[in-house]
């Protein structure tokens, strides 16, 4: 295919795409709405190479001579050329060290893609490289001008420094990557981080390769189709079926995200395990993915409750039974004395959502937790008591504002705040039936009468 011929197909990828998204739904779009700038004539971009004394990528320079000087783009679109800038343009024409890293990392950035030799002062860490868009943040789209990868994309995030080398071998096959998803409705979030490719695609790229990091690129790249055929659904099964550790978790990712039913067995197999880390993964992934008001695992997740000992399974368990109307309250009190202080704020947390009336009648549990020894327990109790208003709970106020003489962690503010829903309407009705040995809980109440008072010009 010739120079032109590409490019007078990404001219007509760019009139389908603003039809594909005519209400600006994709990430960024309402910023540049599918609309290109005027392109520049090349005696511009010659100017601009001379007087940074680089060659830019050629890729790009059809883009901005042919198409557009920015505009439409992922993201938040593509800057103009040389604007915008997040670093320091005399650096680009400097040689760069960055280069990707070969091992994935699960959160799709590499820990470090500088060269070991780069230096500390931040305005050198960056060589080579122009600006060419942003994410929002600190994330920046930048082309690489110079070193071994020059003409490649990459994401940068200027606060941990972290890189991601996008995989596209230059900038148009980047930017036609993302007309092409955009148009089939692919999930936009985070565009370029996963593989390329529909779901035969990228089946054909698992089975091209005995790395276990291509494995996983492959079937990651597949969350961000809108569906698989059935025959892709048969090789996830036979993947999960005959691999282990990652490949397997992967493949069963998608699965339940692009098809629940099939993977319904699978997560209750894991529900079941001794494995506490299997036990997780199937409770991601019935948070994720299960269609919305499905409650078809309610009986086996609230039998697993008094089970549980895992801070983030527990945490993911009693979300999910919440969401179900499962009522809380009961299955949560054995738990305001567990050991793990996270499952105790948990189980504080859902059963603070229960009704007044069953929190009044459990009052004397909250009133325990109240005298926990982590003060963050303390305070999800207080809040968990939002709407109770039994005057037991006056002493234990009292109690916990001699303890916090400040307000660092809270307690007092969420005790005043607890205080305005008591039903006292006159400073006599405090005087009369508030002791004086609640000396600062009766100076609150007072105060606050005194301020609704004067507001209401009494």
């Amino acid at each position: 295919m010739t120079r032109e011929d590409r490019l007078y197909r990404i001219r007509q990828k760019l009139e389908l795409v603003a039809k594909a998204d005519p209400a600006y739904s994709v990430f960024g779009s309402k910023a540049h709405q599918y609309k290109l700038n005027d392109p520049l004539i090349l005696a511009e971009v010659e100017r601009f190479e001379q007087e940074h004394g680089i060659k830019l990528p050629e890729s790009y320079v059809d883009f901005v001579t042919e198409l557009g000087n920015g505009g439409a783009g992922p993201y938040y679109g593509i800057h103009r050329l040389g604007a915008k800038q997040a670093i320091d343009l005399d650096l680009i024409g400097q040689p760069s060290a960055l280069n990707p890293r070969n091992k994935l990392d699960v959160s799709g950035w590499s820990e470090d893609g500088l060269a070991d030799d780069c230096v500390d002062d931040e305005e050198e860490k960056y060589p080579g490289l122009l600006n060419i868009g942003e994410q929002g943040c600190s994330y920046e789209t930048m082309l690489m001008i110079t070193g071994d990868y020059r003409g490649k994309v990459i994401y940068i995030d200027l606060d941990s420094q972290k890189t991601f080398f996008t995989y596209e071998a230059n900038f148009l096959d980047w930017y036609e990557r993302w007309l092409d998803e955009t148009i089939a409705g692919y999930e936009s979030a985070w565009f370029g981080m996963r593989r390329g490719g529909d779901d035969l695609e990228l089946m054909e790229l698992y089975r091209s390769s005995t790395e276990q990091r291509i494995h996983i690129e492959a079937l990651e790249g597949m969350l961000k189709l809108p569906n698989i055929a059935d025959d892709t659904v048969g090789f996830l099964l036979q993947e999960y079926h005959e691999c282990s550790g990652e490949v397997r978790r992967w493949a069963l990712q998608v699965l339940a995200k692009m098809r629940f039913n099939e993977a319904e067995p699978l997560i209750r197999e894991m529900l079941r395990s001794p494995d506490g880390t299997n036990r997780l993964l199937a409770l991601q992934l019935i948070k994720w993915y299960m269609p919305e008001g499905d409650q078809r695992f309610t009986r086996e997740l609230v039998d697993m409750v008094a089970l549980e000992n895992d801070g983030e399974a527990f945490r993911l368990l009693t979300m999910i039974l919440r969401e179900a109307e499962v009522e809380m309250l009961p299955l949560m009190l054995p738990f305001f004395k567990h050991v793990d202080k996270d499952i105790r704020i948990q189980a504080l947390y859902q059963a603070g959502n229960s009704t007044v009336t069953q929190k009044a009648e459990q009052l004397h549990h909250f009133i325990a937790a109240l005298d926990d020894t982590e003060v963050y327990v303390q305070l999800i109790a207080l809040q968990a008591l939002r709407g109770v208003t039994d005057p037991r709970l006056l002493e234990v106020f009292e109690q916990l504002l001699e303890r916090h003489k400040t307000n660092k962690d809270y307690i007092r503010s969420n005790v005043w705040v607890l205080l305005e829903e008591f039903p006292f309407r006159s400073l006599e009705q405090v005087e009369r039936e508030i002791p004086s040995s609640l000396r600062q809980v009766k100076g609150i109440l007072k105060k606050k009468l005194m301020e609704f008072m004067k507001n209401e010009g009494k």
